[in-house]
């Protein structure tokens, strides 16, 4: 069976952290791509974005189709969102710990406890957290 991405895009995800056959939620997706989850149904509606149907009411995305999906966006292939419709920043774990000085192993057990929001899965290994609920917490603090 061919794969539906070459070795260009794997070196692309492997950079990122992404995994290419790790399904994303719609909301996930979204996330992922700065996009509103609208857009996002929008453009899989004009077939701009491939997807796999789960159920009859339930999308879901592979890495590699919304990898393809940006890559697309940067070579020219589509005009990328504006600004103003831009959602929720997903911080990765260095910005956490530069943004709030705290180690790795501090934030773990601090969100164990309850005490530090929630990390945001992205992809098989990679995770990430809102940047309105860091904020919201260095805020409170």
């Amino acid at each position: 069976m061919e794969k539906p991405f070459n070795n260009n895009m794997k070196d692309i995800a492997d950079s990122m952290g992404i995994a290419l056959y790790a399904r994303f939620s719609a909301s996930d997706a979204a996330l992922f791509l700065h996009i509103t989850e609208a857009e996002l149904d929008r453009l899989r509606r004009d077939a701009k974005l491939h997807h796999i149907a789960v159920t009859d009411t339930k999308v879901e995305y592979f890495g590699y189709q919304l990898l393809e999906y940006l890559l697309g966006q940067v070579s020219g292939q589509g005009a990328p969102p504006p600004l103003s419709s831009m959602p929720e920043r997903i911080l990765r774990s260095h910005e956490v710990q530069e943004i709030t000085g705290m180690s790795r192993t501090t934030i773990w057990r601090m969100e164990r406890r309850g005490e530090f929001p929630s990390r945001v899965p992205l992809s098989g290994s990679s995770v990430g957290w809102r940047k309105s609920e860091v904020d919201d917490w260095l805020a409170s603090r």
